[in-house]
Parts: C-alpha cells; sequence; structure tokens
C-alpha cells in the first residue's frame, strides 16, 4: 500500500540529489546546466537519507518482535554513528544498519562538516537540549523517511525535527524538518497535493509544535510565503532563487525546493531540473525537491532515463519496499527481513549482481 509513493520519493530524492551533485559547489551556473545524470552517484544526502530509513526499520522490527525497542530518535542517532563509520574508513561492532557493508555506502561523498562533527562529539543532540546553533541543510535533507514511515502527520514532522536536533541547533535548521516530513506524510497517506500538504503542515507546526523563538517562526513564514508567491510568477527561475538564497541552510533549501515543485508540479524532470540549476547547495535543493515530487506523481511517473541509472537504484527501492511493508510476527532465522533488520549482517552483492545482469 502507497508503494508507489515512498518508491518515488526515496528514488525521486536520491535522482535530485545525483542531479545536483554534478555542479554542487560550481558558481555561474546557467539555467538547465545540468538536466540528465552524466555522473549517478549519490551524495550524503542519500546516504543518511538510507541509514534514516534504516534505522526506523531497525526500531520498528525490535519492537514488534521483542517488544522492547529505544526511542525513535535515539534509533536514529546510532544509525547516524553507523553512517559516520562509513565516512573515516572504519568498522562498528555494534552496528544496526545492515547498508553499511554496501561498498558504494563506504565512501565520503562530500558529507557535512556540522554532521561528522557532531556525530564526533559522543554528544547526541535534541530540541530539549541543543548542541550547537547551526542552521545548516544537513538536518532537513535526510528526514524524508520519517514522513514516510510515521503514522500521523504529527509524528513525522515531531521525529524530523528530533533527527534534525541530533546534530543542528538553530530553529531554522529544525523547523523546516518538521514542515518538510509532515507535508511528505499528507501527500503520501491524505492525498494531498503539494500546495494544500504545504499549507497544511505549516498550519499543524503553528498549532501543535509550539517550540520555536516568534522571530524565528515569522521569518521562516516570510521565506515560505515568498517561495509560493514567486511560484506564481512568470519571473524567471534562477532570478527568483537568488531571493530565496542559495540553499546552505535547511530554510532556504526548503524555500527552493517548495519554489520548483509548485512552480512544476505536474512534472517531476522539469521540477528538480528547476531546483539544481543555481549557485548553491544544489545536491540538497535537488533531493528535497525529488523526494516531494517522488510522492507526489509516484515512481511510476518518473522517466526511467532518471531511475534507472541512478546509483544504487536497487537498494534504494529495496528500502522503500521494506518502508511499504508491515512487519510479520514469524520469521525463519534465515529470512532477509531477519538478516537485515535484527543481525544488520545482510549481503546483498550477489543479488545486486543478478539485477544487473538481468537488466543488461
Amino acid at each position: 500500500m502507497h508503494n508507489n509513493e515512498i518508491r518515488g520519493s526515496l528514488i525521486g530524492g536520491a535522482i535530485g540529489d545525483a542531479l545536483g551533485y554534478q555542479i554542487e559547489f560550481k558558481r555561474g551556473v546557467k539555467p538547465k546546466e545540468v538536466t540528465r545524470l552524466n555522473n549517478n552517484i549519490i551524495s550524503d544526502d542519500t546516504q543518511m537519507t538510507l541509514f534514516t530509513a534504516n534505522a526506523l526499520l531497525w526500531r520498528e522490527t525490535r519492537l514488534h518482535l521483542k517488544g522492547i525497542s529505544p526511542k525513535i530518535d535515539d534509533a536514529i542517532y546510532e544509525g547516524y554513528i553507523d553512517w559516520l563509520h562509513t565516512q573515516n574508513d572504519s568498522k562498528r561492532d555494534n552496528k544496526i544498519s545492515w547498508i553499511a557493508d554496501i561498498g558504494e555506502l563506504n565512501v565520503p561523498r562530500a558529507p557535512g562538516m556540522t554532521c561528522v562533527g557532531s556525530l564526533s562529539s559522543g554528544v547526541k543532540g535534541t530540541v530539549d537540549e541543543r548542541i550547537n546553533n547551526s542552521k545548516g541543510c544537513g538536518g532537513i535533507m535526510r528526514v524524508a523517511p520519517l514522513g514516510l514511515y510515521m503514522d500521523s502527520s504529527y509524528n513525522a514532522g515531531k521525529f524530523a525535527a528530533e533527527a534534525s536536533a541530533i546534530t543542528h541547533g538553530h530553529d531554522l535548521g529544525i523547523l523546516p524538518s518538521y514542515v518538510f516530513a509532515s507535508m511528505i506524510h499528507k501527500i503520501v497517506y491524505s492525498g494531498m497535493e503539494i500546495f494544500e500538504a504545504l499549507t497544511s503542515a505549516m498550519e499543524e507546526y503553528h498549532e501543535k509544535y509550539k517550540i520555536f523563538s516568534m522571530e524565528n517562526m515569522k521569518f521562516f513564514d516570510r521565506l515560505v510565503n515568498e517561495a509560493i508567491k514567486l511560484s506564481q510568477s512568470d519571473l524567471d527561475d534562477q532570478e527568483c532563487i537568488k531571493v530565496l538564497g542559495e540553499g546552505w541552510v535547511a530554510d532556504e533549501a526548503f524555500a527552493i525546493a517548495i519554489y520548483s515543485c509548485l512552480k512544476y508540479c505536474d512534472s517531476f524532470e522539469d521540477a528538480i531540473v528547476c531546483a539544481v540549476n543555481h549557485d548553491g547547495d544544489s545536491d540538497s535543493t535537488g533531493a528535497i525537491a525529488g523526494n516531494i515530487m517522488g510522492a507526489s506523481l509516484g515512481y511510476d511517473a518518473i522517466p526511467d532515463y532518471y531511475k534507472e541509472v541512478v546509483e544504487l537504484e536497487d537498494v534504494i527501492l529495496e528500502i522503500a519496499d521494506d518502508l511499504s511493508k508491515p512487519i510479520e510476527d514469524d520469521y525463519s532465522s534465515d529470512d532477509p527481513w531477519i538478516r537485515k533488520y535484527v543481525y544488520a549482517d545482510y549481503k546483498k552483492q550477489e543479488n545486486r549482481v543478478k539485477v544487473k545482469e538481468n537488466r543488461e
């Protein structure tokens, strides 16, 4: 159920990430400079998104089968520590993430310094006890799985905020994650259009999640409203994005993605091409836009020339399919689910080779 939307959101985010990663850090980007995956590799954005999803599935499996599990944000923290070890070429004996064994995920892809520094500190940040004042986009680009998996839009937003606060402590590094995950949930499970889901998620955080300063809330509201207004104009996309920022911080990255998705709500390709072709954090704005558009339009609406070539397509779809499945009461000891989400040692390479051979 909702597998098409969940697959669409995860693979869409990876495509937007890979497309934008080709020009991240470049200045003087031209309109539609990149439109295809000439280099299909994902960045840290998709890496951390997959570790978020893996942690949720590990936690829910333990709760379902054993009746005990860590808190959601603690499980996600453990997943991020697994990711940290993949970035510094070290092994973790008590890892929770089966995907940590995948070679392509054991390669640094411009990891965010705030993410690395915060996780290396040994201190887990929370919404109530923040460890820095960073509002970088590293907190938002990884939380789409919470919108895809939680049981309500409120919980999706709340735990996305907590997941961001693990590494980023500023209101504007946390608040956009709440709205982002909440609207993803509303799109997938309530069938809302993008604008309706955005409006509803904005109203929800004002009503139910009042932990942010009024000054930062007003700033964020103005930026989102500006993105909405610009999306309804006939102005050049790059000029509009310059008004919103460059996306290095979470509120700007979210606003750029919202502008692109509202402007091109019926076309996955047009939305992500708009979202990445600017001077700024192109992979993160592309990833966020891809998550939203994939959830809205579904996997089947994404062009094959994107989804069949993006790196780790098979792993991303396996994680998406697992997010879509109910956890069963009875598994054999060698069932892939148990190997992945209890023992964290599922060996995927043989199956991946077969998938690639069959496609060729």
